[in-house]
């Protein structure tokens, strides 16, 4: 069923957000838009001058200020923290993806997979023999839910996502679409001629409240389990190798790769298109630079950054000198030649 547009006065959004309403309390709102953005029916936010003066330069209806914001002509809301009413708007303007309820007549379930009453199947969906679909769960369109696959209560799988087998995941977590759980651990060896596939027969376990990206991957253990803890987040485009284990609330941003074995502690943050080598831990709380190179355990909390992951500020540092390399080079040489005449002059 098609959802119908939203729409609010200025005046209820005022009420939302709890802000001082200055401008016509009638004045129809479509939709929230970034500062600046041309928009006859938006409402933005400015938290200073920079901003106001973008969105006074756009068309937007409105826009919500500080308290003691007295610059603006443009109808406004005025609300202590500009920013935090204007979540409170993204909430409201958010919309789920339609889902009838109940099982799509397209959607192919095993007769030995338990679908409880109160989950969503979309439109040719797949679920095979063992899996358990819990309540309040939704399954979108063109997902395949594989044998002895777990999808605990009020999770989702958006359209597209691949459960492979024995992959179970916890209550309210979300997988977006494209992405591949389950697949085979990049495992072979070499037999002296050629190399052979080692059979990947393990499953992936994934917590509560935990949120995979489009087109991530999660590949199955060799043996045992691939692990993802309570409340951890990954980014679009990510890779998690077979038998990785990360702890909870952990957050991994885009292009990221974990190799094999290795282990990733709680409230760990990664930057975009880090590596981290195989067998290598992390403890908890670290904080990993974009592009930074795990090849060594870290054993301490802290920010890391670097090719080679190092405490920050040295990695900062010694990517600064690396670009003033040649003017140093020169420096040593000349002061070699000037050493050299010295001594010279001595004996």
């Amino acid at each position: 069923m098609a959802q119908e547009p939203l729409s609010w006065t200025l005046s209820e959004i005022a009420e939302i957000v709890g802000g001082e309403l200055h401008g016509p309390p009638d004045l129809k709102i479509g939709r929230p838009v970034p500062a600046g953005y041309d928009d006859s029916n938006g409402i933005t936010f400015a938290e200073s001058a920079k901003y106001l003066a973008a969105v006074e330069s756009s068309s937007a209806a409105a826009v919500i200020v500080g308290l003691n914001e007295v610059d603006c002509t443009k109808p406004h809301i005025r609300c202590r923290s500009p920013r935090e009413a204007f979540g409170r708007l993204l909430a409201i303007a958010w919309r789920e993806l339609p889902l009838e309820e109940g099982i799509h007549p397209t959607a192919i379930i095993s007769p030995n997979a338990t679908v409880e009453r109160t989950a969503r199947i979309g439109a040719y969906a797949v679920v095979e023999s063992g899996a358990i679909v819990g309540a309040d769960a939704r399954v979108y369109p063109f997902c395949y839910v594989g044998e002895q696959c777990r999808l605990g209560t009020g999770s989702k799988l958006y359209p597209n996502v691949v459960l492979y087998r024995d992959v179970w995941i916890g209550e309210r977590s979300i997988v977006h679409s494209g992405a591949v759980i389950g697949a085979d651990g990049f495992g072979y060896f070499w037999d002296g001629t050629r190399h052979r596939k080692v059979p990947q027969v393990g499953g992936v376990r994934i917590g509560n409240d935990c949120e995979i990206g489009a087109l991530t991957a999660v590949d199955r253990a060799t043996a045992g389990e691939t692990q993802i803890g309570n409340g951890t987040k990954l980014d679009n485009l990510v890779q998690v190798a077979h038998n990785v284990e990360i702890g909870s609330d952990t957050v991994i941003a885009g292009q990221t790769g974990i190799s094999g074995s290795s282990r990733v502690g709680s409230r760990v943050t990664m930057g975009g298109n880090v590596g981290v080598g195989d067998h290598v831990s992390i403890t908890d709380d670290v904080v990993l630079g974009a592009r930074s190179g795990v090849a060594k355990d870290i054993k301490e909390p802290g920010q890391y950054w670097g090719s080679l992951a190092q405490e920050a500020k040295e990695g900062i540092r010694a990517s600064l000198l690396a670009s003033k390399l040649p003017q140093i080079v020169d420096r040593i040489n000349r002061l070699e030649r000037e050493i050299a005449e010295l001594r010279s002059k001595l004996l």
